[in-house]
C-alpha cells in the first residue's frame, strides 16, 4: 500500500514539476523577447549618440531645438529653432525627429519612424 501511495505521489510530483517548468518556460520566452528589444533599443539609441558627435552634439544639447542651435552656433529664437534646423540641415533635422524629439515634425507633416 506504501508503495502506491509513493507512486501516486512521485506522479504527482512530477505533474506538479512538469507544470512549472512549462509556467517558468513561457516567462522566459517573455523575458528573452524583453531583453532583446531592450537590447536593440540601447543598440540603437547609442548609434544616435554617435551619429549626433559628427555634428558635434551632445546628448545634453538635444533636449530642446533652441539647444540644438545654440550649440552649433546657429542663430534662432525658441519660437523659430526647429525651423532654423530644417533650414541649415535637412539631415541633422530627420535624424533628430526619428532620436531626440516626437517622431511626427509638424513642419513636414510627416512621421520620421521606422
Amino acid at each position: 500500500m506504501a508503495e502506491a501511495t509513493n507512486t501516486k505521489g512521485l506522479a504527482g510530483r512530477i505533474a506538479a514539476l512538469e507544470r512549472r517548468l512549462v509556467e517558468l518556460e513561457a516567462k522566459l520566452v517573455e523575458v528573452q523577447a524583453e531583453y532583446s528589444d531592450t537590447s536593440h533599443e540601447l543598440a540603437e539609441t547609442r548609434s544616435f549618440v554617435r551619429r549626433l558627435a559628427d555634428w558635434g552634439l551632445k546628448p545634453a544639447d538635444t533636449s530642446t531645438w533652441i539647444g540644438v542651435c545654440n550649440a552649433v552656433g546657429w542663430t534662432a529664437t525658441t519660437a523659430n529653432a526647429h525651423r532654423a534646423v530644417r533650414r541649415e540641415n535637412t539631415v541633422l533635422h530627420v535624424l533628430l525627429h526619428r532620436c531626440a524629439f516626437d517622431p511626427y515634425c509638424s513642419l513636414d507633416g510627416v512621421s520620421y519612424i521606422d
